[in-house]
């Protein structure tokens, strides 16, 4: 059902390639970013396919596309995101300064000064508010033969489905590593 969805919008109705085509015989394992009739959504989207990686990243208008073969694939990491260095805070004391200049200095009616600096300074409050309640976010890499595919996950994203993804994929290359059993046969 999710081949069929990535084909149909593949070809698009400008006939603009703006989604994946899997391979001949390739069928999608798991999905993450997906929507729940499995069509790639804006954002981050990664496909395991029982060949491939397939990682989706940006909107329609700027999309990118990474792949890599399930048996390069060796390690896959998630790590936590900060929520960003100290720019909100820059930003902060910057209102703060303002307010204090829009109050003392530049505006000489009292009431319209204080009120100026009093939005001003709530600019300043809402940064320091937005920062420390910021999590960041999670993001997925896979590491393969020395190249990294990072998919920054979505904000209270299924846990479980990323869980089933990595799962699947290491079970995928179990399956792939063993060898074919031949057939024993006696000689005459």
């Amino acid at each position: 059902m999710l081949r069929a969805k990535l084909k149909q919008e593949a070809a698009g109705e400008d006939g603009n390639s703006s989604a994946v085509s899997l391979l001949k015989d390739e069928e999608v394992q798991a999905s993450i970013g997906t929507s729940e009739d499995g069509v790639p959504a804006d954002g981050d989207v990664v496909l395991l396919t029982d060949k491939r990686i397939i990682h989706i990243s940006g909107t329609d208008a700027d999309r990118s596309l990474t792949t890599a073969a399930i048996e390069d694939i060796g390690i896959v990491e998630i790590t936590r995101q900060s929520a960003g260095g100290y720019g909100a805070f820059i930003w902060a004391a910057l209102a703060f300064f303002v307010s204090f200049v829009l109050w003392r200095f530049v505006i000489d009616n009292q009431t319209i000064a204080i009120a100026a600096a009093g939005i001003v300074a709530l600019m300043g409050v809402y940064l320091i508010f937005d920062r420390m309640t910021s999590r960041g976010g999670h993001i997925l890499s896979f590491k393969a033969n020395g190249a990294d595919i990072h998919c920054l996950l979505p904000e209270g994203g299924d846990q479980a489905a990323t869980d089933a993804l990595i799962t699947r994929l290491f079970e995928l290359k179990e399956e792939r590593s063993k060898p074919h059993h031949a057939q024993s046969f006696s000689p005459r």
